[in-house]
């Protein structure tokens, strides 16, 4: 569960960090919500819950026009709508994301999917876990690494 890539400055330009988290399964909400308010708290988390409705968010557009430019991006792959990987290759070709480091969460099998998600422009990959402390350390290690919190 730790981070792969190097950390970036990832801060906004307000000081703060907006993340956008990319997730349907509300148990999984609620932890990485609270992972990065334990460690993060200055930070500004934007939920959205759909893979359909994610890049209207990236891109702008209605109803997400008045969005922020996330600095970090926390992708689930399994969502309804587009999938996770979809929604990662897509938003690679899109100019201003190319940068933005996204790092995927996912119940999926780390030796398997990992490598597939780095191939496509993921920085890092959490796999879940049934075990709350592996889960919770993992998603805070993998923050402090990118968002460079102690």
């Amino acid at each position: 569960m730790v981070a792969c890539g190097r950390r970036q400055d990832v801060r906004s330009l307000e000081g703060r960090e907006t993340i956008l988290l990319v997730e349907d399964e509300s148990a999984d909400i609620y932890l990485i919500q609270r992972a990065i308010k334990d460690c993060c708290p200055q930070s500004r988390v934007w939920v959205v819950s759909k893979g359909s409705y994610v890049l209207a968010f990236l891109r702008h557009e209605p109803p997400f026009t008045n969005m922020p430019t996330p600095s970090l991006i926390l992708l689930d792959l399994n969502l309804p709508g587009l999938n996770g990987r979809t929604i990662l290759a897509e938003l690679r070709r899109l100019g201003e994301y190319q940068k933005i480091p996204v790092i995927i969460i996912s119940g999926r099998e780390k030796t398997k999917e990992e490598p597939r998600c780095l191939e496509l422009g993921a920085n890092a990959y959490v796999q879940k876990s049934t075990d709350f402390a592996a889960y919770f350390g993992g998603v805070q290690d993998t923050l402090r690494n990118w968002l460079g919190t102690d």
